[in-house]
């Protein structure tokens, strides 16, 4: 890697729990980017295993910054970006550690975000890991109802409809880059330890003024399931995602909303026959509703 002062700094953010052998071949990828000013710091979120030693010991040419406990992807995510606007970042690249890099992708979100007045937040376009011209998304954006979101281009082939960079509504937080500027005004909400995260931070970051643009010549390939959407969850995961969708429309839309996406997400899991989940995740929802967005609800996403 080349630091150079002709071209803005890029610093890379990657998240790891319990995750050598992804983080190993993301940071791998990483090694070849053809971007000439970046950096590469791993933020270990706390993890029980030895991923941390082995990770400092394969790649010395990443710096480590460990938290002393596991608070969810947004907390992970901010200690990151902080540790980087310290060190001089112009950009933020927080991304998942699953994922497989394409040489140019630092590039090509660096060029769009130049070229879009107030553009403070850049996706890539991101594949099935396994199947490499299968687009993951291409953004995301409201369907029907303004809180059910989608994925753009989800399980697509690539083609022209998704070959130009584009201004998009929400991008998910598997890999972003953000502008100083922006990362100094806004943060991650570590109210939600995951899900409608990353749907939070665009709506923060386009209340404040800022563009969130798609980048077509940004390319990822990322490791998940084409049947993660419906695949059964663990009652955990439910209870998170109750407590979640209530914190995302107490902020950014209204009750009455919630009462009619809580009641659709009731009759979509009653025809998929998901009866045993729908006590958590109303268990969830209440807990949620009963607290002040300022309260912790740390522990509870461990029970």
């Amino acid at each position: 890697m080349n630091n150079t002062t002709a071209t803005p700094l890029v610093y890379l953010v990657v998240l790891n729990w319990n995750g050598y052998s992804d983080t190993h071949e993301c940071l791998a990828s990483l090694r070849g980017l053809a971007y000439p000013s970046y950096r590469v710091l791993v933020v270990d979120n706390a993890s029980s295993d030895d991923s941390p030693a082995r990770i400092a010991a394969e790649h010395p040419e990443a710096e480590l910054l460990r938290c002393a406990k596991n608070l969810g992807i947004a907390a992970g995510y901010n200690a990151g970006i902080r540790a980087a606007l310290q060190r001089g970042a112009d950009y933020v690249v927080p991304m998942n550690n699953d994922l497989d890099c394409d040489p140019l992708f630092v590039s090509r979100m660096v060029a769009t975000q130049r070229a879009w007045p107030r553009c403070g937040i850049v996706m890539p376009k991101i594949f099935y890991y396994e199947e490499r011209d299968r687009l993951w998304s291409a953004g995301a954006y409201a369907r029907w109802m303004p809180s059910n979101i989608v994925m753009r281009g989800r399980q697509q082939r690539d083609g022209p409809a998704f070959a130009d960079d584009t201004e998009i509504a929400f991008a998910p937080s598997c890999c972003l880059l953000l502008t100083r500027e922006l990362a100094e005004r806004v943060a991650f909400d570590e109210g939600y330890f995951f899900y409608y995260d990353d749907w939070d931070f665009c709506m923060e970051a386009r209340k404040a003024g800022y563009r969130v643009v798609y980048a077509a010549g940004a390319r990822l390939w990322h490791k998940v399931s084409r049947s993660t959407k419906n695949s059964p969850k663990s009652l955990r995961w439910w209870k998170v995602f109750g407590q979640s969708c209530v914190r995302y429309h107490r902020k950014h839309h209204d009750l009455n909303l919630l009462r009619r996406y809580v009641a659709w997400v009731l009759l979509r899991e009653t025809a998929k026959g998901n009866l045993r989940s729908l006590p958590t995740f109303l268990d969830g929802v209440r807990t949620a509703l009963r607290a002040d967005l300022s309260d912790d609800l740390g522990p509870a996403w461990r029970r």
